[in-house]
């Protein structure tokens, strides 16, 4: 897979490993679903979403529907444009690499990049495209802002300490989120800079 790499191998192998892909993307999606009924089952059984649980239903001032409405409509309005934009510019395509790669493969192709794996000659030539692809990750950012912003918005129309645990995790891993993909961008931009393309 890995030998004599023409100009086209790697569309090939692309189309190769699509199938493997939605295989995958089905497998989890039907699993989520499943996962989520039987716990949404189990919790309505409970009574933890019961219409009397202070969790996740308050009754907050007026302001804060207002403030919350608006946070919401700027959170879905900054998440599509975002989204409209990446795929405009094509930055959604640049990520086809990772859906024809496997986990582990896709992850030792990262530390090569990195610096904290060896580097191996038949991946020389799937490097370069790894290296542009963690470069364009923090520009998949704004999106999740966006999505960010929207939860944040959810804690004022709900005013419910569920939703501020929510808007809190989510807002968390947002952070982590983009404090790694800074980090790998500037991995990448010095891999590149020390291979001289």
């Amino acid at each position: 897979m890995n030998d004599g790499w023409s100009p086209g191998a790697l569309d090939r192998w692309v189309r190769q490993s699509w199938g493997r892909f939605l295989l995958l993307t089905l497998g989890l999606t039907v699993t989520g679903t499943a996962v989520i009924v039987l716990v949404t089952a189990v919790l309505t059984r409970s009574g933890f979403f019961s219409e009397d649980s202070r969790f996740w239903h308050g009754d907050g001032p007026a302001w804060a529907d207002v403030v919350g409405f608006l946070l919401c409509v700027a959170g879905v309005a900054w998440a599509g444009g975002s989204s409209w934009w990446l795929v405009r510019n094509g930055f959604y395509q640049r990520s086809r690499l990772w859906r024809a790669e496997s986990w582990s493969r896709h992850r030792h192709l990262v530390q090569q990049v990195r610096g904290t794996a060896a580097s191996r000659d038949e991946d020389r030539p799937l490097l370069p495209v790894v290296a542009k692809h963690l470069i364009d990750q923090p520009r998949f950012l704004p999106t999740l802002c966006g999505l960010a912003l929207f939860q944040v918005g959810q804690v004022f129309l709900q005013w419910a300490p569920g939703f501020v645990l929510i808007a809190v995790l989510f807002v968390g891993l947002l952070a982590v989120m983009a404090a790694l993909s800074l980090r790998s961008a500037r991995q990448a931009r010095a891999f590149l800079a020390e291979s001289g393309r």
